[in-house]
């Protein structure tokens, strides 16, 4: 009997339009703070801070202190974890594709 590999797909349920607007954010400009990633986005900052707080517990970016002003901590993005989550878009996009024939 032959086994067919198993292909795992961990994707996030819950990666809303904003939660991808600031990672995009965090990906292109590089490390920034809060009120950074609002201001070029022109998200609220209420909407970063939640698209933040969920794209730490997917593992798609981590906190920094920030050296200058420890107030405003930066966020940087984790670039595998987010080749990961393309890799997968793909994957997800070709099986959408098929066509189940009868």
């Amino acid at each position: 009997m032959r086994t067919v590999p198993v292909i795992r797909m961990s994707l996030p349920i819950n990666l809303t339009k904003s939660t991808l607007i600031v990672l995009d954010k965090l990906a292109k400009d590089g490390p920034m703070c809060p009120q950074e990633i609002a201001d070029r986005s022109g998200l609220a900052m209420r909407t970063v801070t939640l698209a933040l707080k969920t794209l730490q517990s997917g593992n798609f970016c981590r906190k920094v202190p920030n050296l200058r002003d420890m107030r405003k901590p930066l966020y940087h993005a984790d670039y595998e974890r987010i080749l990961e989550l393309q890799r997968n878009h793909e994957i997800w996009r070709s099986l959408a594709n098929l066509r189940v024939t009868r």
